[in-house]
Order: C-alpha cells, then sequence, then structure tokens
C-alpha cells in the first residue's frame, strides 16, 4: 500500500482520537500522528489509546518527511 501524500493513510488503517487536546496539549506524538490528523473515510475502524505509554505509542504513524 502506498500513501498519495505524506498526510494520508490507507482506508483501512484504524484511526485514534489521541489522548489529549489543543487547548490542555497532546501526549508526545498524538499532536502529529497520522492515525488522528489523516482524512477519515466515509467507513473507517477506531481504537482507544493505550492508557501509559512509557516512551512513544506503539500505534504512533509520523508523517513523512
Amino acid at each position: 500500500m502506498t500513501n498519495k501524500s505524506k498526510n494520508s493513510l490507507a482506508n483501512d488503517m484504524a484511526r485514534c482520537n489521541g489522548s489529549g487536546d489543543d487547548i490542555e496539549g497532546w501526549r508526545e506524538g498524538c499532536e502529529t500522528c497520522l492515525r488522528r490528523t489523516a482524512p477519515r473515510p466515509e467507513i473507517y475502524s477506531m481504537f482507544i489509546p493505550p492508557s501509559i505509554t512509557t516512551f512513544d505509542c506503539v500505534y504512533l504513524i509520523e508523517p513523512s518527511k
């Protein structure tokens, strides 16, 4: 599977709302994670972010540079 742009994610990849918000701040990585920021197709799956992360979230997908 290839992405059309650096800010897209395949339609079959689960999405996440992240942990945090724009006001109080995001957990490390959530602010730019493609699972949170990429456009969502009409039908998609979601998951809940892990309650505890030691370093980076294991589900983090960073945009390519």
